[in-house]
């Protein structure tokens, strides 16, 4: 078998069944792939809306007790037959050519450690802010339009959103940490850099993301998240970004926004409107409110130390 597809899922049944709908139009004829949903103790209709989909798509569909992401992609790999793991959320709505697109890179990097990240744009008929836009292009949310297309990336941008990997060097190599709520795919991406991990970026490995943001929600995302840094930050990829937030030249910057910031606070009400600000201003704003306020600073000095 060629690749399988693993989505893990948790009460997202709507947003589920719209990613479904976008695997039945793939152009993929011939290649042969699986599809694997992976249910992380849902209790709402997913059950249903994927059986709804038994005859459309090659699908296998497995359950576990609410485990998290983490645990659901690990059961996927468990059960995958295909040489090539690709990982989609449920919220991403994949284009006709992505398959196609995974498994043409992988044929051409045979080598184990060559990893493909996918763009992930968001849904066309969404309606889109400004904010929306550089937050997941910029570093917000996804740093895309920081990547060279078609080139070798740094791995601190893997998202486990769209990417794929031979499934045997994900297996050697470590898998997703289980014990992660947060930053579990920046950790995946330092780890396997250890083992040689080449991770290279295709715009042309396309899928929407079927959601929206306001400036609000992003923050209160990352505040949510951080209940989960203490875990992160007793790994070695949570100590050596704390070396890196610890050195001189971000603790100066840190201060910068933290002054800045405030003065710019008016501009706040703007940040969701129609009205594009600087890419500048929004990273302030949401470095500020979102990074700083809601998610690191949250969390107690010896936590953000790496002690809990």
């Amino acid at each position: 078998m060629d690749i399988s597809v693993i989505i893990p899922t948790h009460n997202r049944a709507k947003l589920l069944e719209r990613t479904l709908q976008g695997f039945c139009q793939q152009n993929s004829s011939e290649i042969d792939w699986e599809l694997i949903i992976v249910s992380d103790g849902s209790i709402e209709s997913t059950d249903e809306v994927v059986m709804g989909f038994k005859d459309r798509l090659p699908l296998r569909y497995f359950s576990q007790p609410k485990s998290g992401v983490s645990s659901a992609r690990n059961l996927g790999l468990d059960k995958a037959r295909g040489h090539i793991v690709l990982f989609v959320d449920d919220d991403v709505v994949p284009t006709p050519e992505l398959i196609n697109e995974h498994v043409r890179f992988h044929r051409i990097r045979s080598e184990t450690e060559s990893v493909l990240l996918g763009y992930v744009t968001w849904l066309p008929e969404l309606e889109i802010t400004p904010f929306m836009q550089w937050y997941g292009e910029f570093g917000g949310l996804f740093g895309f339009s920081l990547l060279k297309d078609d080139r070798q990336n740094d791995p601190r941008y893997l998202y486990s959103c769209n990417l794929s990997l031979k499934a045997e060097f994900l297996r050697t190599n470590g898998r997703f940490n289980p014990s992660l709520s947060v930053l579990e795919d920046h950790e995946l991406g330092f780890r396997l850099k250890q083992h040689g991990m080449k991770m290279y970026f295709r715009r042309a490995a396309l899928g929407y993301h079927n959601q929206k943001f306001t400036f609000n929600q992003a923050c209160q995302r990352l505040k949510r998240y951080s209940d989960g840094l203490g875990a992160f930050c007793t790994t070695d990829a949570g100590r050596a970004m704390l070396k890196l937030r610890s050195r001189r030249a971000f603790r100066l910057a840190e201060l910068a926004v933290r002054v800045l910031a405030p003065a710019l606070s008016p501009l706040r009400m703007l940040v969701d409107s129609k009205v594009r600000l600087p890419n500048a201003v929004y990273r302030l704003l949401y470095w500020y409110y979102g990074s700083y306020r809601a998610f690191w600073a949250c969390n107690s000095p010896q936590v953000r130390a790496g002690k809990s």
